[in-house]
């Protein structure tokens, strides 16, 4: 098994903190990935295509199993009023979906994605929309999306898509609107209102008086755009029989954080002509970095108590002090995203969660939760009964070859670490 593991800067030496007992019994949060839904509009000649698009986990979808594998089935209804509240539209979108892996029917990362387009005249319209789960029958109405489309709504959405290109064809990255923090980076197509074809243009995203992005860029000619499924995702292409020209923002999440922006088109005369707030959320964020000072202990992990003492010693508020800290462990320090930040609070999460004893001690601070944190996944975990009958846990890694020997000797799940 190929793994990530985190080297050891200097040897461990746990670091003693005053009692605290927030840490000790804190409630672990639920999660709920988010369902990502998003209208996307176009303005074609008279009418708008309005493309509604959504996103669903597999965990949050029911599965049930049928001999080999396991389905869902899924329906979405929309119906569309206008001002008078005379419904104008009533689209139904059904899918069926098939795993024969269960831990893909609970994972957080596989998803149901479609969409639906809808072609409207001007009017102003709400929009219900339905999910509902037809193994259980269970409706879900979402909140109501009341849109004008009129004179004065911007013509055309932009479009989040993944660097993966296949025919031709985009996918497309449906975050609701918003850009992912992640280690995956995104381009975007924007179409501003009024563009030149042979003009060169000025992209900048900015965060008060900083800016963290800056690209010279010429227009692309487009055209209407087409959605459609590609191998259980939603692709982009586009009809050249209707011109539309766009900018293509490449990497465009490389170096922003968390945060809001601000996006500016400038014409090569130095006049903006069009401008967009961007917002960035870390959407699969370690829930152990919600609260800094739990982040920043966690690092005694790692860390002597002699190097975090002298890191702690600095006078800088604690969110100061992690990002500090972090930063000078960067692997890729070119971009926003430190990806081995990442690995170890989802470390430190996942110890949390699954190493707490029946008193409800910290699980990221048992034995069982350290050597997951410096270690990772073990490849084999292996569980006995010990001469004095007490339960045994003995992890066992291959790349280096290591073996870790836990006992309960309490029988509350104190797991202690006998040997390693």
């Amino acid at each position: 098994m190929k793994k990530i593991f985190l080297i050891l800067l200097i040897s461990f030496c746990p670091i003693i903190f005053g009692q605290n007992g927030f840490f000790n019994k804190r409630e672990i949060p639920v999660f709920r990935p988010n369902i990502h839904t998003e209208f996307l509009i176009y303005k074609l000649n008279d009418d708008y295509q309005m493309t509604y698009l959504y996103k669903i986990p597999y965990s949050r979808l029911v599965f049930e199993k049928v001999n080999d594998h396991f389905e869902s089935q899924f329906e979405l209804a929309i119906e569309v009023m206008n001002k008078e509240n005379k419904i104008v539209k009533r689209e139904f979108v059904k899918d069926k979906l098939l795993s024969f892996n269960f831990d893909e029917t609970i994972s957080h990362n596989k998803f149901l994605e479609n969409f639906v387009t809808l072609y409207l005249p001007k009017d102003v319209y709400t929009f219900q929309i339905i999910f509902e789960d037809k193994l259980t029958n269970r409706q879900r109405p979402q909140p109501q999306i009341k849109i004008s489309l009129e004179d004065s709504t911007k013509k055309y959405s932009p479009i989040l898509i993944e660097k993966k290109i296949e025919n031709g064809k985009y996918f497309i990255a449906n975050f609701s609107g918003i850009i992912p923090f992640s280690r995956e980076n995104f381009d975007l197509i924007f179409f501003p209102d009024k563009i030149l074809t042979d003009n060169k243009y000025i992209i900048r995203i900015m965060q008060r008086d900083s800016v963290y992005l800056k690209q010279n860029i010429y227009p692309t000619t487009f055209g209407k755009p087409v959605f459609e499924k590609l191998n259980n995702k939603v692709a982009l292409s586009f009809d050249s029989t209707f011109t539309l020209k766009g900018l293509i923002i490449k990497d465009i999440n490389k170096n922003l954080f968390e945060g809001e922006y601000q996006l500016q088109i400038i014409s090569d005369d130095g006049n903006e002509i069009d401008s967009s707030t961007l917002k960035v959320n870390w959407f699969t964020k370690p829930f152990s970095l919600n609260d800094v000072d739990f982040a920043l202990e966690m690092i005694s992990n790692i860390e002597s108590e002699n190097a975090l003492d002298n890191l702690l010693k600095q006078n800088l508020s604690s969110e100061e002090l992690l990002k500090k800290y972090w930063k000078s462990k960067d692997p890729t320090p070119q971009t926003s995203f430190n990806e081995l930040m990442e690995v170890f609070y989802d470390r430190v999460d996942y110890a949390e969660l699954n190493f707490r004893n029946l008193s409800g001690s910290s699980g990221a601070k048992s034995d069982r939760g350290k050597v997951y944190i410096q270690n990772g996944a073990p490849d084999r975990i292996d569980r006995g009964v010990n001469y004095d009958g007490k339960i045994t846990e003995t992890w066992y890694y291959e790349n280096p070859k290591r073996v870790f020997v836990f006992v309960d000797r309490r029988g509350d799940g104190s797991f202690k670490l006998e040997s390693q």
